[in-house]
């Protein structure tokens, strides 16, 4: 009888040294599986940190970026509005001339070139004038310039030309033009800033 009760002491003691060794192999698993969830998430945390660093500093040179050209494109287009006002301004002008204006400025122009067609024979290209208007033009604005023909600008041409004359000399040695678009080509090279003040005061120079 002794020895049954021996027995059954030893397998239960058996039993709990089995579940004790359990118990501290689960929580050994539990303790170690928690440090690789924490570690886990300590890699996730960081590498997040990472990725929020590259995209903050991404974001930052683009702001960077718009921020320093923003100035020059507001430049730009405040000068294309102002060039594209300026030559609109000018072309209403024009557009608005008598036919005794239009003349009186295309002789004036070609009157500068008289003496670079002294004695020559020229053809003369007419653009927004007639063939006899524009002959007499130059025979008035141009002594010694003998008019060999008078022909009409190309449709291309006169668009490019605007209302005028186009002189080139019989043997093509010589080319000149008077007219409205180089008219106000010159105006806006040499008198810029006071046709931008005309139209917008002082302020648009700034």
């Amino acid at each position: 009888m002794e020895t049954v009760k021996s027995s059954d002491a030893l397998e239960s003691q058996i039993l709990e040294d089995a579940r004790g060794k359990a118990r501290r192999i689960l929580e050994s698993a539990d303790r170690e599986c928690a440090a690789i969830r924490a570690e886990g998430e300590r890699k996730r945390m960081e590498e997040g940190r990472k990725l929020d660093a590259v995209r903050d500093a991404r974001i930052a040179a683009l702001r960077q970026e718009l921020a320093s050209s923003l100035p020059l494109d507001t430049m730009r287009a405040r000068l294309a509005f102002i060039q594209e006002a300026v030559s609109g301004a000018l072309k209403d002008l024009f557009d608005s001339l008598s036919a005794h204006d239009l003349a009186r400025i295309i002789g004036r122009q070609l009157a500068k070139a008289a003496g670079a067609f002294k004695d020559a024979r020229v053809v003369v290209w007419h653009s927004g004038i007639s063939a006899d208007e524009a002959r007499r033009i130059v025979r008035e604005n141009m002594p010694g310039v003998a008019v060999e023909e008078a022909k009409p600008l190309p449709a291309d041409a006169a668009k490019e030309s605007g209302k005028g004359i186009i002189l080139e000399s019989t043997d093509g040695s010589r080319r000149y033009r008077g007219t409205l678009n180089e008219m106000a080509h010159l105006l806006l090279e040499e008198y810029r800033e006071e046709l931008v003040t005309a139209l917008f005061g002082k302020d648009a120079q700034k």
